[in-house]
């Protein structure tokens, strides 16, 4: 089974490769779905997370995850002691849903969805990392957030062109979604061969 990681800047198309592939057969694994579970559900995450950003976070006791992005993404230093929380635990369900992918063989591809692989030097757990690209003015286009909350968040990650030159494949999202999904399956049977 192959592991592949996708990463790429946001509102670049990299859930909608995910849901292509999971489409055609792949077992897909989000990471942001699963930090936001762990955030809900995990009740040492939970107090680890609120001892670290205070009782500001919770509204109707529960982690207010907007809160949240408005620390992280406006204090680096907030940002990279929750990053240390919660990124070991993701990495570690990854390696656990690969295994038990394996074991059930459910697929021939793994894929998570993992925007900052190579931030945090996990390319190596991958068989491949294929880079989403766009141009900026599509991605603020899609993005849900203000062009000042784009830049503030894409600030916390590595540009999507050094992304794509460290990447072992790229996909181009500039055109509709039928030729992104043919780039993708283009791709994906390469990696698989």
């Amino acid at each position: 089974m192959k592991k592949i990681a996708i990463t790429g800047g946001i509102a670049s198309g990299k859930t909608t490769v995910c849901r292509i592939l999971k489409e055609h057969g792949a077992y897909l694994l989000n990471s942001d779905d699963t930090i936001h579970k762990l955030l809900s559900e995990d009740p040492t995450t939970i107090d680890q997370v609120v001892n670290l950003l205070g009782q500001g976070i919770l509204s109707g006791g529960k982690i207010d995850r907007k809160r949240v992005a408005e620390i992280v993404f406006s204090n680096e230093k907030q940002r990279r002691a929750l990053e240390k929380i919660l990124h070991p635990k993701l990495l570690k369900i990854v390696e656990q849903e690969y295994e038990s992918a394996v074991g059930d063989r459910l697929s021939n591809l793994f894929v998570v969805e993992l925007p900052l692989v190579q931030e945090i030097k996990r390319e190596k757990d991958f068989d491949a990392v294929i880079a989403v690209l766009c141009d900026e003015e599509q991605a603020k286009k899609r993005c849900p957030f203000s062009d000042e909350e784009y830049e503030k968040r894409m600030k916390c990650q590595w540009k999507v062109t050094k992304k794509a030159e460290l990447a072992d494949y790229t996909i181009v999202n500039n055109g509709s979604i039928k030729e992104l999904e043919k780039q993708t399956l283009d791709l994906i049977e390469r990696v698989t061969k």
